[in-house]
């Protein structure tokens, strides 16, 4: 008998080959408390795969662990391959049985660091090189028993430049994604500009849209005209003053028609004529609604679009985000429509055009957020009554909607229940339709009601340009004076709400036991408790800031009692930290990364740490063990004179 897995694999061979642009996502050397927050991210750039490395053999834990991480990638709707064979105890997490594990990819994919200085060509090359998918690499921070090595995102969450190829090719590869796998060259289209390294190659795909791609090696921009083969009337046409960056890639769509399918969403009741003619940036999108029409470009700089229309648009024209004039050729049937230079580090820009009053119109008075966990009210409005009867809203089986009627007939309002089990920071698809026709839609960020951060924990600085935020948050006290801690609450709810903190950690005590504090719409505001330590032992100390009133949540805590003379060690994250009233040592195996003067707050180690023997670390009380060597913290002293006293 046939197992399910092995079938869908082979009726997956019958169809044609699906562009995949996977992330490694190197979870087992990867702090587990930012794995929702970096998928989260992930997906929200474009990235709908990963491919998870397995564990090493010394990991603990490692079958829990790797289940967490299906669970959320299961929840977050993407997909992911294993470097390796599906386990049994894995089988129904398949895509065969409804999981998010696809079939492998192909034998040794081809692979690009994100942070190789020409990750945008390498990427780019691979497009439209016939391969079903490769495979990006160093994209996130590491830290595992090779010790911490930098990716294009901090630990912090901070994106480098590097992360600007793997945002424009994200966009890219989704915009072209079922189109990149029936690509070819165009016979006669690629060409070697007049400048020595600018190089220009058209592609078409099987539905007849086509771009060129156009190739700058040298270390200037390049400006200049571009050639390229116009399908519809069989001849070369001129893209003016394109602008290729140094070592950059851009691809310039030709002959998009305006007919609905991927590259166009919902673009019904046009011409069979109607066509983008040429772009002179890359696109990334189209979309029609409410009788506009939507274009989006990665823009480094500005360019344009030109349109065949079987009828003069009536405008206006938002480019940008601002009004702008666009030209009409009544005798060609053209319109020509500025594109301004984008921004962020995807250089995003959208333009939209109105080409006809639409019949029937709806619309969302608001809908930027929901809140997980709580049913949320979101008001629609609609052309006509009738329209409103006949229109529904649109949305993903996870989310619970009852309808109301509003406050007029022209409106209705939609109660959305979030489940718990929604991740921060993900988004919701919502749409609104009438006749069979989508009239508006919305992608609000989903969000956790109330969140708390404690602005003083202890924060290690990992890399050059990295630093680790120890989780959960470990926050020094002194023993003998106690200390204040601070604590930002931030409503993420669109509306104004009353919030009570209360702190609570095993023998230690707090002033004021409980702190009510009111919060603006999708505002933060700081608040601060006094901790007294005397009564408490030297060491760790477990505690929560627990959040009631209008939202419920609960922050955990670590306070590092530490003793007038003397210090606590104890580990957290992969790192070994020894701590006194007036120095913090922090290392990872074979390397030495901090050693701070607390009152100047410098380190006496280098940024990026110093190595030493490898070897393992035991915590020990107020001292580490490296192998058989003790050493508390006059110890260190010695070994770095250089710290400040």
């Amino acid at each position: 008998m046939i197992r399910a897995a092995t079938l869908a694999l082979a009726l997956a061979s019958l169809a044609p080959a699906a562009w995949v642009e996977s992330v490694e996502f190197p979870w087992s050397s990867f702090p587990r408390p930012l794995w929702e927050r970096e998928l989260v991210w992930l997906k929200n750039i474009g990235i709908a795969h990963v491919s998870l490395p397995p564990a090493p053999a010394t990991m603990k834990d490692a079958d829990a662990q790797f289940n967490e991480l299906i669970r959320i990638v299961r929840r977050l709707n993407l997909e992911a391959d294993l470097e390796g064979p599906v386990p049994e105890a894995l089988q129904a997490q398949t895509r065969a049985h409804g999981g998010p594990l696809t079939e492998p990819l192909v034998v040794k994919p081809p692979r690009v660091s994100a942070i190789s200085p020409d990750a945008l060509l390498q990427s780019r090359k691979l497009l439209t090189s016939g391969s079903p998918s490769f495979i990006w690499t160093d994209v996130e921070d590491t830290l595992g028993p090779g010790g911490y090595h930098a990716g294009a995102v901090s630990f912090n969450g901070v994106e480098t430049v590097a992360t600007t190829p793997l945002r424009r090719n994200a966009q890219l590869s989704h915009y072209w994604g079922q189109s990149l796998a029936s690509l070819h060259e165009l016979p006669g289209a690629g060409t070697r500009l007049p400048v020595p390294g600018i190089t220009a190659e058209q592609f078409v795909s099987d539905n007849g849209a086509s771009f060129v791609s156009v190739v700058n090696t040298t270390a200037k921009p390049w400006t200049g005209d571009v050639k390229a083969v116009y399908p519809v009337l069989k001849r070369l046409l001129a893209l003016p003053n394109v602008t290729v960056p140094a070592h950059d890639s851009v691809w310039l769509p030709v002959a998009i028609p305006l007919t609905a399918g991927p590259l166009c969403k919902d673009c019904t009741g046009f011409a069979t004529v109607d066509h983008l003619i040429y772009a002179t940036a890359e696109l990334t999108d189209i979309e029609y609604e409410n009788g506009i029409l939507a274009l989006e470009f990665a823009a480094p700089s500005e360019g344009e679009a030109v349109l065949q229309m079987s009828q003069q648009p009536r405008g206006p024209l938002v480019a940008g985000g601002k009004p702008s004039s666009f030209d009409w050729d009544d005798g060609d049937k053209r319109v020509r429509l500025p594109i301004p230079a984008g921004r962020g580090a995807a250089a995003h820009v959208r333009i939209g055009l109105a080409i006809d009053a639409p019949d029937q119109t709806a619309f969302f008075d608001s809908a930027h957020v929901l809140m997980i966990g709580e049913t949320n009210s979101l008001t629609a409005q609609f052309s006509s009554e009738k329209i409103a009867q006949r229109s529904r809203l649109r949305t993903t089986p996870e989310l619970h909607v009852v309808q109301d009627a509003g406050a007029d007939p022209l409106q209705l309002i939609y109660r959305i229940q979030v489940p718990d089990t929604a991740i921060h920071g993900d988004h919701a698809d919502l749409a609104l339709e009438a006749d069979g026709s989508q009239m508006s839609h919305a992608r609000p960020e989903l969000m956790v009601p109330v969140t708390l951060r404690f602005t003083d924990s202890v924060a290690v600085r990992v890399g050059a340009n990295s630093t680790l935020t120890l989780s959960p948050a470990a926050v020094p006290v002194n023993q003998r004076t106690g200390r204040d801690i601070g604590i930002t609450i931030r409503n993420n709810a669109p509306e104004i709400r009353n919030f009570s903190i209360e702190m609570k950690a095993e023998g230690l005590d707090f002033s004021p036991p409980k702190v009510d504090v009111s919060v603006g719409a999708s505002a933060s505001r700081a608040v601060s408790f006094r901790v007294f330590a005397t009564g408490a032992a030297a060491g760790i100390h477990m505690g929560e800031a627990r959040v009631s009133g209008a939202a419920k949540g609960v922050e955990p805590v670590r306070f590092v009692v530490l003793p007038a003379n003397g210090a606590v060690a104890f580990d957290s994250d992969g790192i070994s930290l020894l701590e006194s009233a007036s120095r913090r040592a922090s290392f990872l195996p074979g390397r030495w990364l901090e050693f701070i003067n607390k009152e100047s707050g410098q380190s006496a180690i280098p940024a990026g740490g110093i190595t030493f023997q490898q070897g393992g670390i035991e915590t020990r009380g107020d001292a580490l063990v490296f192998g058989q060597k003790v050493l508390r913290v006059q110890d260190l002293e010695q070994m770095a004179p250089k710290v400040k006293r």
